[in-house]
C-alpha cells in the first residue's frame, strides 16, 4: 500500500501558505486604511482653528479660545487628530472649560464649519457673597480688605469668584461652614433647595423691617441671622426660633 502522507504535508503546508498570504494582505489594507484615514484626518482644511464665543460677559473670547485649542491639541494613538472637526471631544472639552472657568453656569459647543466651534455660555450671576472670617459684634459683617476675602455666590450657593471689598450692604453676607484655602467651585450649602429656603427666609425678614445684616452658619442645619443694631435670628432649616 502506497503513503498518501507527502502528499497530505504538501497539501497542508499551501493551506498555510494560503491563510498566511490572506492575513498579511488583511493587515497591509488595515494598515493602509489606518494610513489613509489618519492622512485625510489631518487636512488642515478640517481641523478647528479658530473659537467664537456668545453669552460671554466677564470671560472674554480670547481666553475661552486660548484654552479650548490647547485643550484638543494632540491626537488619538498618535494616528487621529483631536482638534479634527469630526473627532474633537465636544462632551470633555464642555467638562473642561466649565472646571477651569468657575464663573460658566451653562455652556453648549456646536461645530460652526469644518475649522470653528461655537461656544454659548452663561455665567453665574451673584446674589450674594460668602468670607472666610467672621465678623465681630462691632463692624456686624462689613468687609474688611486687610483681614478678609470674600467671594461672590450665585443662586445654587456655588462659590464662584472673588469678589471685590464692599462696604455697606451691595450683597448679602454668608459665613461659615467651608473651611478650604481656596473654596471657588464649592458649595455654601450642598442643596440648592435649602439654600433658596433660608434666602426666602431672609427676604421674609427685610419685608418686617428687620434689616437683616448676614447670616452665619454653625453646622447640622443651624443658623443665626443677625440683625442690623443688635440682636439676631436662630433657626435651624424649617424651624425658626426667635
Amino acid at each position: 500500500m502506497v503513503s498518501n502522507l507527502p502528499q497530505r504535508e504538501e497539501f497542508l503546508r499551501k493551506k498555510r501558505n494560503r491563510k498566511m498570504s490572506r492575513r498579511a494582505v488583511e493587515i497591509f489594507l488595515l494598515i493602509f486604511i489606518i494610513g489613509l484615514l489618519s492622512h485625510i484626518f489631518h487636512q488642515p482644511n478640517i481641523r478647528i482653528s479658530n473659537v467664537e464665543l456668545s453669552g460671554g460677559v466677564l470671560i472674554t473670547e480670547n481666553d475661552i479660545k486660548e484654552k479650548s485649542l490647547d485643550y484638543i491639541q494632540g491626537s488619538y494613538f498618535w494616528l487621529f487628530p483631536k482638534n479634527n472637526a469630526f473627532l474633537y471631544p465636544s462632551r470633555r472639552l464642555e467638562n473642561y472649560l466649565k472646571e477651569t472657568f468657575k464663573r460658566i453656569n451653562t455652556i453648549n459647543i456646536k461645530l460652526k464649519d469644518l475649522e470653528t466651534i461655537s461656544i454659548n455660555i452663561t455665567e453665574r450671576k451673584p446674589v450674594a457673597v460668602w468670607c472666610d472670617k467672621m465678623p465681630t459684634s462691632e463692624d456686624e459683617g462689613v468687609l474688611s480688605s486687610a483681614e478678609r476675602m470674600c467671594y461672590f455666590l450665585d443662586n445654587s450657593s456655588t462659590i464662584f469668584a472673588e469678589a471685590p471689598q464692599f462696604s455697606g450692604n451691595a450683597y448679602f453676607k454668608y459665613y461659615g461652614l467651608i473651611t478650604a484655602d481656596n473654596p471657588i467651585g464649592l458649595n455654601y450649602i450642598a442643596s440648592t433647595t435649602e439654600f433658596n429656603d433660608i434666602e426666602n427666609f431672609i427676604e421674609a425678614v427685610k419685608q418686617l423691617s428687620f434689616g437683616p445684616s448676614h447670616l452665619v452658619a454653625k453646622g447640622n442645619d443651624e443658623f443665626s441671622l443677625f440683625i442690623s443694631g443688635g440682636g439676631q435670628i436662630y433657626f435651624i432649616h424649617n424651624r425658626v426660633q426667635t
